[in-house]
Formats: C-alpha cells, sequence, structure tokens
C-alpha cells in the first residue's frame, strides 16, 4: 500500500471503526429483541466521504459453492464465523461477504459483510477457527438467540512464520419461517476495546 494512503487510513480508523461497530451493535439489540424492519446499507460514499474517513467498498458476492447450511442455531453460527474471519490479499479495501450464505436477506452481515482491517500480504491466507462459543440470550418467542463466540485466526504464507490473533464476537442468528437459522447481526466484543482483537499469540 502507498505509504501516504496507509498513513491516512491509519489517521481515520478509529473514527471509523467507532461508527461501524455502534452501528452494528445498535443493529444486534434491535434484531435481537425482535422488532424493527430490516436494515440498509450501514454507511453510504456520502457519508464515509462527510465523516473523513477511508474509502470502504463493498465486497463482491461469494463464489456459487455447494456449502450445506447447517440446521442447529449454533453450527450455523459457527459456520458464519468461519467464512466471515477468514481473508485473502483481495479483501483490501473492502468488506468481506464469503458469509452471505449463512445470513438473512437484507442484514446488515448480508449487505454489508465484515470490514477487514488489515488483510494479508500477497500470497498469505488468514483462516479463522471457532475455539468456544456459548450462548448469551434467548428472545421470549424463542425465534432469536445471541452468542458470545472465541475466534482464533492464523495468518500466514507458505514456508514463513504463522501469525494468530484471538477476538471474541457477539453474534446473533434468527429462525426463519422455513425453520432454518440465519445469521442477523454480530459485532466484535472485547473487555478493553471492541474494536480490535483480543490479543496476538
Amino acid at each position: 500500500m502507498n505509504p501516504t494512503v496507509n498513513r491516512t487510513v491509519t489517521r481515520h480508523l478509529p473514527a471509523l471503526l467507532s461508527l461501524v461497530l455502534v452501528l452494528a451493535a445498535a443493529g444486534g439489540t434491535v434484531w435481537l429483541l425482535g422488532g424493527a424492519d430490516r436494515a440498509g446499507p450501514v454507511l453510504s460514499s456520502g457519508d464515509r466521504a462527510a465523516l473523513g474517513g477511508p474509502d470502504i467498498d463493498r465486497g463482491d458476492e461469494p463464489p456459487a459453492v455447494g456449502y450445506a447450511v447447517p440446521d442447529e442455531p449454533d453450527a450455523l453460527a459457527r459456520a458464519y464465523l468461519v467464512a466471515a474471519y477468514g481473508a485473502g490479499p483481495g479483501d483490501s479495501g473492502r468488506t468481506r461477504r464469503d458469509a452471505v450464505r449463512y445470513a438473512e436477506p437484507g442484514s446488515p452481515p448480508a449487505v454489508v459483510g465484515v470490514l477487514v482491517l488489515d488483510a494479508p500480504a500477497p500470497g498469505a491466507r488468514r483462516v479463522a477457527v471457532v475455539e468456544a462459543l456459548t450462548r448469551s440470550a434467548t428472545a421470549r418467542d424463542g425465534t432469536r438467540r445471541a452468542f458470545l463466540a472465541a475466534v482464533r485466526t492464523s495468518t500466514g504464507a507458505p514456508g514463513e512464520a504463522v501469525r494468530t490473533a484471538r477476538l471474541r464476537v457477539r453474534i446473533v442468528v434468527h429462525r426463519q419461517p422455513d425453520g432454518r437459522w440465519l445469521v442477523v447481526a454480530e459485532t466484535p466484543d472485547t473487555a478493553d476495546n471492541p474494536a480490535l482483537p483480543a490479543g496476538d499469540g
């Protein structure tokens, strides 16, 4: 990345992250409590320009592959997180939407995707593993469940040292009229700073 662009992105990153996380958290609360119209896109290009933040594009549609969508809500949440928090060099400067198949159409995870803060370098890949998943809330009517997940990511290229990081993520799933469970909201959640990974190892 161009050094000047990198400094600009770094300078504006805290403000952009704070806004994205506030909007994501608010959306998750609305979905869990059961009651609002589906959200539209989180930030338009005009919004970002007014905030003085970097222009982040929405990622491409994921490739059409025959992955089965799990039936159980906890398995669905795990599959979503693995797809959402992996990354490749092509995710730089845009959101990642590989987990769209596990998200409810029209919800922020389906429309926007996950913001990739530090895409892997050319030749490297990032894979995600869910180390723990704990149910944290259930809607009274039983149609929505919230989980707190511990996710470990590993980033590296063949023959190079692998860098690992851990983050906690809150995720909300919603039972559809046909009985399927799909993700409707998710946001990073850490004790010190909800915008950043919980630690490197």
